[in-house]
């Protein structure tokens, strides 16, 4: 079993949505991110034992309930070898969250660091593949399409997938502030 824990942003994301469905359908992309709400992620996905999940999400909706709703500069749509997204500035709350569930995970559950959680750069993706081609072709289409200046981080979110594939995550709980 796989977490992923991210902030839910895809309502507040305006006619790139529909400029990304078209572009991925286009292109061929291969694993689709409308499978999810579009998020930030906060920390790599996770590997973890089914039995242990119960705990887990305990401790990462205690984190959650403890953060108040805060805004998040969007700096821009960048591409980096197999992916598109929209990059975040740096940003001192969401540097904080990701570092609480980062070492409270490993503290508590013995959830090693990943080496991307070492220096994360938040972002929402765009597009992922294999196919550096496409994302190239699919970051050209879509670099000067519009973007919020800002996002509201007040709907946060905990994913799971049975072998964490991409497009194989389901939301298993959300929580609203």
């Amino acid at each position: 079993m796989f977490v992923w824990v991210g902030i839910d942003v895809d309502s507040q994301y305006g006619e790139i949505k529909d400029v990304v469905k078209r572009v991925e359908k286009e292109v061929g992309i291969d694993h689709s991110i409308f499978t999810l709400p579009w998020h930030v992620s906060l920390k790599i996905s996770f590997k973890v034992d089914e039995r242990d999940l119960e705990g887990i999400e305990g401790t990462i909706t205690d984190i959650y309930n403890g953060v108040e709703p805060f805004e998040i500069a969007v700096k821009g749509i960048e591409h980096h070898d197999n992916i598109c997204w929209v990059r975040m500035c740096e940003n001192h709350r969401l540097n904080a969250l990701s570092e609480v569930l980062n070492h409270t995970l490993r503290d508590k559950h013995n959830i090693p660091l990943h080496e991307y959680d070492l220096d994360f750069m938040f972002h929402t993706t765009l597009f992922m593949d294999d196919d550096l081609d496409k994302v190239a072709r699919c970051y050209d289409m879509v670099k000067d399409a519009p973007v919020p200046d800002k996002l509201v981080a007040k709907r946060f979110v905990i994913g799971l997938s049975e072998g964490g594939a991409l497009g194989t995550y389901k939301i298993f709980k959300t929580i609203e502030k």
